[in-house]
């Protein structure tokens, strides 16, 4: 049997989904941290301010994603990457009180996430 679910149906079973891993949260300092699922686990989300190199005292908030996150969404709910990334960065948003948007995300580095943990 085949079932219709509307996209806000899907953006509210992500965000359940999300809400109940496991997260364990790592302040780094002046407002940055990382999110890792589990206590031993490598981290899954970074959010991080970067500063402007052109515009003295401008700076922007981003996040970076983990691929393995990413992928994991997306097969689990049959769902592009990129609508994956946008309910992840809504659900980000909702918990941390924050407004990023599409063009403030970028990939995790693997070299970076095992730095950063």
């Amino acid at each position: 049997m085949k079932y219709v679910i509307t996209e806000s149906r899907l953006n509210n079973l992500v965000s359940n989904y999300l809400d109940q891993m496991n997260w364990w949260e790592w302040d780094i300092g002046d407002g940055e941290f990382n999110l890792a699922d589990g206590k031993f686990e490598s981290s899954k989300i970074l959010f991080r301010i970067q500063y402007s190199s052109t515009m003295p005292d401008h700076y922007f908030d981003i996040i970076y994603l983990s691929d393995y996150l990413v992928t994991k969404v997306s097969k689990l709910f049959s769902i592009s990457s990129e609508n994956s990334i946008e309910m992840i960065i809504e659900w980000f948003n909702k918990k941390y009180n924050k407004s990023l948007t599409m063009n403030d995300w970028q990939w995790m580095d693997d070299e970076e996430e095992e730095y950063e943990d």
